[in-house]
């Protein structure tokens, strides 16, 4: 492969807060600049199908005062040049010899670009049907010009079927020189992490309720939490909170389990640094869990929105260190020899020699 050749990154919007799909596409391009490659990540301010609060000329202003362009909570190769453009056309980004966007939105509007600007690539992180629109997230994966990938098995089995070209799978993988294991998992105190977010589509509630039980059987028990937002009014006192924590490796480190509620994940990014990290895993028997949650195994599986059952798989790792430490152990192992950038890099480089 032409290291020097140039790709395009196209994102629906600049983030100013840790996000996973983000993530993941600046992830691709730090690691393709370190290759050589010649990179460019755009963020639209204006995407089709999306209401803002404010209007364009405003939220320009602010986004370049806020220089949003860049994110401060991820360190982008310093190779890379980053944009924020008012709209997804030809008239906002130069040519390239591939562009890559990622929401089904962004890719309806990057089918529309001229040959110039790269072949097409839509990476698929999630079945991105929450918003509505589920006819035009459909047409999506039947564009003629554009390559499909997804992140994991179940989206290979909605896309591929619809895919004009051959579907790709390239799963997500996470920074094992961040998320490790630093502290012995056999020494780790009864302790349970989990993440805060206010989607729905999250579980946190069922989380919290479950949480909430076990602290009044078990008070010993630390149970910690973290995320993005400010720490709730109504936060359970007894609960510690994390938010946007700089050192979330340690955090993960600091706790024996790792609790996932999620009604629908894409991929479930903060469980695999949890597994990478050394946690038990209790996830949700969904889609977007089981490529690296295999029952009794890696992890264990809990009925989504049954928070009685979250309360029974918890106490059987409390009840049970040997088997906490087994299967954590087990999840570190699977996950860390599955799953991994350079693996995942090396796919998407082949995928660029046969397009």
């Amino acid at each position: 492969m032409d290291r020097s050749k140039k790709i395009n990154f196209i994102l629906p919007f600049p983030t100013k807060r840790p996000n996973g799909g983000p993530k993941i596409m600046y992830t691709y391009a730090t690691l393709l600049a370190e290759k050589g490659y010649n990179v460019q990540i755009y963020h639209s301010l204006n995407t089709s199908y999306t209401k803002y609060k404010k209007p364009y000329f405003i939220r320009a202003i602010l986004h370049k005062l806020r220089k949003t362009s860049r994110p401060k909570w991820f360190q982008l190769h310093p190779n890379i040049k980053s944009f924020n453009i008012k709209r997804v056309s030809d008239d906002y980004i130069s040519d390239a010899d591939f562009i890559i966007s990622t929401w089904w939105a962004t890719a309806l509007e990057v089918d529309k670009l001229s040959d110039g600007k790269g072949k097409k690539i839509n990476l698929i992180q999630d079945y991105e049907n929450w918003k509505g629109h589920e006819d035009l997230l459909l047409k999506s994966y039947t564009l003629a010009n554009t390559t499909n990938i997804v992140i994991a098995s179940y989206l290979y089995d909605i896309v591929n079927p619809r895919s004009a070209k051959k579907t790709y799978t390239i799963f997500n993988a996470i920074d094992n020189s961040i998320f490790y294991v630093k502290n012995d998992i056999e020494k780790r105190k009864p302790s349970i992490l989990m993440l805060y977010s206010n989607e729905k589509r999250k579980g946190t509630s069922y989380g919290i309720d479950a949480l909430l039980k076990i602290k009044k059987a078990y008070p010993s028990v630390v149970i910690s939490m973290f995320g993005t937002p400010k720490k709730p009014i109504d936060f359970p006192e007894n609960f510690n909170y994390y938010q946007q924590p700089e050192n979330l490796e340690d955090v993960y480190n600091s706790h024996a389990i790792y609790l996932t509620p999620s009604i629908h994940e894409g991929f479930g990014l903060p469980a695999c640094e949890a597994l990478s990290c050394g946690c038990a895993l209790i996830a949700t028997n969904i889609e977007g869990h089981k490529d690296y949650l295999i029952n009794n195994e890696t992890g264990l599986a809990i009925e989504p929105e049954d928070v009685d059952d979250i309360v029974k798989k918890i106490e059987l790792f409390l009840k049970d260190d040997t088997f906490r430490i087994k299967i954590a152990q087990k999840g570190h192992d699977y996950f860390s020899t599955n799953f991994s950038w350079k693996k995942s890099i090396e796919q998407l480089e082949n995928i660029f020699n046969e397009i």
